[in-house]
């Protein structure tokens, strides 16, 4: 066994295989490697140094207050999800009340009727489409919007 391979088996070995003669091959390589032993040793140390400090631990608090905790928290996001779920139902009545209320009619002539093609500005739509020509109140811009062909009902 070479000291790559040893040092990847410490890594998954369990602590008594990391003892320098343990029996296994890993062990005989321990015996024989100073560097590898080395670090089988620092890993034997930070697993019981991690051991004593896990058994000094205590809980910081009964389990029935966690659960009291738990509650509350479950609880307090059960409000927030209703209050959440009220909102976006107001909002969306908000929005559907909008969409049915009617309209009313805009005084005055519309604002997107053609005009004559007094300015030398003509359009041709080709066969099958239908064309809507807007000018705007600047006499530099015109809007031509090709649309299809309107179908009878």
């Amino acid at each position: 066994m070479n000291c790559a391979n040893a040092r990847s088996l410490m890594l998954e070995a369990d602590l008594a295989e990391l003892a320098p003669g343990a029996g296994t091959e890993l062990g005989a390589h321990l015996a024989t490697c100073a560097a590898c032993r080395g670090a089988a040793d620092e890993i034997r140390g930070l697993e019981s140094g991690l051991a004593s400090w896990l058994a000094a631990a205590s809980a910081r608090t009964d389990a029935a207050g966690a659960v009291a905790r738990a509650a509350a928290t479950a609880r307090r996001r059960a409000r927030i999800r209703r209050a959440g779920a009220a909102l976006s139902f107001a909002a969306a009545a908000v929005l559907a009340g909008l969409l049915v209320l009617p309209r009313g009619r805009p005084s005055g002539p519309p604002a997107l009727a053609p005009r004559s093609t007094a300015s030398g500005f003509s359009v041709v739509a080709s066969p099958g489409r239908e064309v809507m020509v807007m000018h705007s109140a600047d006499p530099n811009i015109v809007v031509v919007w090709y649309l299809p062909h309107r179908r009878s009902s």
